[in-house]
């Protein structure tokens, strides 16, 4: 199961700078084309916020570490709360620019936090494989 969440885990990281790059796609256009590029991004966003609660349930099966299944709780957490962020757009003055300004440095700060993750689910599959290597049990 440490090797399926590897991957799941990777694969999430896909979707988050997919996700970026989305976002800055959408903001270099103008136009009916800016909306059908946000659309996109906002519905990748849906998606992980179903791929990062499915993490915090994996993480949990898989048994990595309590330190990796708190990070992946906190990104779910984390993309939560990018809707709040998000939903402040439409505002005027600078609640709308704290807004963005939250929104994309939480967007920045779940990549990272699923980056150190995929990295400790790595390290937990080496340790399993090594203690494998050695003939005990895991």
């Amino acid at each position: 199961m440490k090797l399926f969440f590897l991957g799941w885990t990777r694969f999430v990281v896909v979707l988050l700078v997919l996700q970026v790059g989305l976002a800055g796609w959408g903001a270099v256009s103008g136009g009916d084309e800016r909306i059908m590029r946000f659309i996109a991004h906002a519905g990748n966003g849906g998606m992980l916020i179903l791929w990062l609660m499915l993490s915090v349930v994996f993480a949990l099966i898989a048994r990595p570490g309590w330190k990796t299944v708190l990070l992946t709780a906190l990104s779910a957490f984390m993309i939560m709360m990018q809707g709040a962020f998000a939903y402040s757009f439409g505002t005027d003055g600078v609640g709308g620019g704290v807004g963005i300004a939250l929104h994309a440095l939480n967007g920045l700060g779940i990549l990272t936090l699923q980056v150190v993750v995929a990295r400790r689910a790595k390290q937990a599959v080496d340790a399993k494989r090594a203690l494998k290597a050695e003939g005990t049990p895991a």
